[in-house]
C-alpha cells in the first residue's frame, strides 16, 4: 500500500508513483510507503536533525518496520522526483551505495526498474 501526503503547495499527480509502486514492489510481501511530499525548509530541519547535515536534501528514506514499512520525504521543487522516490525505495529495500559494488548493484536495480517504466 501506498500513501501519500502533499505539505508543499506544488500540485502533484500521484498516477505515476502508485505505476511506479507497483513495479518496484511487486512481488515482495505487502510493502507499505508513507510518501510526504515538502519543501526545502522541512527537508533542512529533517536533514539536519537525522544526518546533522546543515542543507535541504532532495529525498530522505525512512525504514519504519524492515521489509514491511517505510517513509519517504521528497522535496516537491526539486526534478526527477519519479528517480528520487525509485531510488528511495530502493534504499527502503536494503540497497545501498556506499560502496562501489553496492552502488553498481543498486544502479543495476534502477536502470531495470526505469526500463520497465518507460
Amino acid at each position: 500500500m501506498i500513501e501519500f501526503r502533499n505539505l508543499s503547495k506544488k500540485r502533484i499527480r500521484y498516477a505515476a508513483f502508485r505505476e511506479l509502486y507497483n513495479k518496484i514492489f511487486s512481488g515482495k510481501t505487502k510493502f507499505e510507503v508513507s510518501v510526504v511530499f515538502t519543501g526545502s525548509a522541512m527537508m533542512r530541519s529533517l536533514n539536519k536533525r537525522f544526518r546533522k547535515k546543515n542543507k535541504a536534501a532532495n529525498v530522505l528514506a525512512f525504514t519504519l518496520e524492515e521489509g514491511k514499512r517505510g517513509e519517504i520525504f521528497l522535496n516537491a521543487g526539486e526534478k526527477e522526483l519519479l528517480f528520487l522516490f525509485l531510488h528511495s525505495s530502493l534504499h527502503l529495500l536494503g540497497y545501498d551505495h556506499e560502496k562501489p559494488a553496492e552502488a553498481k548493484r543498486m544502479e543495476k536495480e534502477e536502470k531495470k526498474l526505469i526500463k520497465r517504466t518507460v
